[in-house]
């Protein structure tokens, strides 16, 4: 199912540049992750309306303010390797992951100082070999740079490799610590997935979170919650709002207010899915004067 994100093509015709996030975010938004990414699903659903002739390239130009071939272009290298070689971007991957403690600490002070050099746009590709074939596939991307079978299979072992380092990190947290630490060595799984792999993987790796014992209604929303966004990237409404289902069934048992809002804003966006404004502003209005749910835009 395609990666999609519903966006109105009849506003904003301006060309502009990309504006940077703002509002601040709640507490609980803070500690969401990255991936899945929704403004690159917003990208993707608009390369894929103009391949399908709904949406023509003058207007989509108009909207993004960028040729879409462009923007193609920069969706593809982003779930590729960000324009490196297939041996860099793994090599670079695999560093993050295969670390000593003295290599964390060295990595930590070199961040540090190179923080402040990095340009604001810059964005980590997301090796993503699932997403890649189906957008190679779809938009019949044929390029000479275009990632080959064996790169995408390459990539996809890299992947296992690393999600077993993570495993392992479950078994030793089982063994050597408590049940926070197990949670976050679950979600490390899981979060990686999310950014790395299918829905199907990524979900499964949810589904094992929230199946924890000892999970409190929080930890356990915001799980549901990052499912919810991986169903939206892929364009699986119905898991979408199943899921959206079982994580209102946990705030009735209790929860703060600043998950409480931000299960409305997802719920929110589902009704905005299916252009029910009606419902969707009913919900955003309650939650604005609280809290940003930033990792929504």
């Amino acid at each position: 199912m395609a990666p999609s994100m519903e966006i109105d093509d009849t506003v904003n015709k301006k060309s502009k540049p990309a504006a940077k996030k703002v509002g601040t975010p709640s507490a609980s938004s803070e500690e969401a992750s990255p991936h899945p990414d929704m403004s690159l699903a917003q990208e993707i659903h608009r390369v894929m309306m103009v391949h399908s002739s709904t949406l023509s390239v003058e207007d989509a130009t108009a909207i993004i303010g960028m040729d879409p071939g462009a923007l193609l272009d920069k969706v593809i290298s982003r779930v590729g390797t960000g324009g490196k070689s297939v041996e860099e971007a793994i090599k670079e991957n695999d560093a993050k992951y295969n670390t000593t403690e003295e290599d964390e600490s060295e990595e930590k002070k070199k961040d540090g100082e190179e923080d402040s050099d990095k340009a604001e746009d810059e964005i980590e590709p997301l090796l993503n070999a699932a997403l890649y074939r189906h957008l190679q596939s779809t938009l019949g991307y044929n390029k000479s740079d275009a990632l080959s079978e064996d790169n995408l299979t390459a990539i996809e072992t890299h992947h296992e490799s690393i999600i077993k380092l993570l495993r392992d990190n479950i078994t030793k947290a089982k063994d050597e610590a408590g049940d926070m630490e197990v949670l976050q060595a679950h979600m490390e799984v899981a979060r990686y997935c999310a950014k790395c792999t299918t829905k199907e993987i990524a979900l499964s790796a949810y589904e094992e979170v929230v199946a924890l014992p000892k999970l409190s209604i929080g930890k356990k929303l915001d799980a549901y919650l990052e499912m919810t966004r991986v169903s939206s990237f892929w364009g699986d409404w119905k898991k979408m709002n199943e899921t959206l289902s079982k994580a209102a069934k946990v705030i009735e048992k209790g929860g703060d207010w600043d998950r409480r809002n931000r299960l409305k804003a997802y719920q929110a966006m589902s009704y905005l899915c299916s252009r029910d404004l009606k419902s969707a502003s009913t919900l955003l209005v309650e939650g604005i004067a609280t809290f940003s749910c930033v990792e929504l835009c």
